[in-house]
């Protein structure tokens, strides 16, 4: 049994209603990172522009943190810790 609740985020320049099942503080942080990303686009953009231009830049900021913890990945593994994996997550 799920323990999803409605709630309203704003995201770039419009309110959203969704369910979750993240707590407020969860759900605070994540609405945050993606507003601060979507609040340092410039220009007179509409919203649905403005999140691509925000799925890009977190994409590019997924891909910039991967490539970084892959050397640490590759540590770990000859270490044989094996179960910390990167990759597909």
């Amino acid at each position: 049994m799920t323990n999803k609740r409605e709630v309203r985020v704003l995201i770039g320049k419009r309110y959203y209603s969704m369910q979750t099942e993240l707590d407020e503080d969860t759900l605070g942080r994540v609405a945050g990172i993606v507003n601060e990303v979507s609040g340092s686009i410039s220009g007179a953009i509409d919203q649905e522009g403005l999140l691509m231009l925000t799925c890009l830049q977190l994409a590019y900021n997924i891909e910039k943190i991967s490539l970084r913890l892959e050397p640490l990945n590759r540590k770990l593994n000859d270490l044989g810790f094996n179960e910390y994996k990167t990759k597909g997550v």
